[in-house]
């Protein structure tokens, strides 16, 4: 069931990959783009299609990770369930940015794999239950340093 929001997604999810890849550094371009591209991801991922899997087994992996450096940025403070009253944890940018990278890489390669059904069950379930969470706390994190970045110019 490869439809139009499914090529729009796939897209944005190589555009993001690839966007990780060549990651060097981190600046008010790179952090533009950054948001643009989760934000995108997230809208996207909204769109997905419900699908079954074809196989019962999930397929395992070996991914390489890129290095992402978000230098005094790399760590904010979160809270994981806002409907109750807790202690805020620490949170990671690049465990944030790096975790979504690594799903989405997976939905890439059941793509190439020519498993299209099995990409899309995974894209969608991942967004569920893991990267869409990950993208909205990097979300938050990268708006406030937006806002930081622009008082150090």
């Amino acid at each position: 069931m490869i439809n139009e929001d499914v090529k729009s997604f796939l897209s944005s999810a190589n555009h993001y990959c690839t966007m990780i890849d060549s990651l060097h550094g981190f600046n008010e371009k790179s952090l533009d783009e950054l948001l643009a591209a989760l934000l995108e991801l997230y809208i996207k991922a909204l769109r997905l299609p419900e699908v079954e899997p074809d196989h019962a087994e999930a397929p395992q992996f070996e991914i390489s990770f890129p290095k992402a450096d978000f230098a005094k940025y790399e760590y904010y403070w979160e809270v994981f369930d806002p409907y109750k009253l807790e202690e805020p944890v620490c949170g990671s940018l690049s465990d944030d940015i790096l975790d979504i990278y690594k799903d989405l890489k997976e939905g890439i390669i059941l793509f190439e794999q020519n498993t299209p059904n099995e990409a899309i069950w995974h894209l969608k379930f991942s967004f569920q239950t893991h990267w869409g969470l990950h993208a909205v706390n990097a979300l938050r994190a990268l708006h406030a340093v937006k806002g930081d970045i622009k008082e150090e110019c």
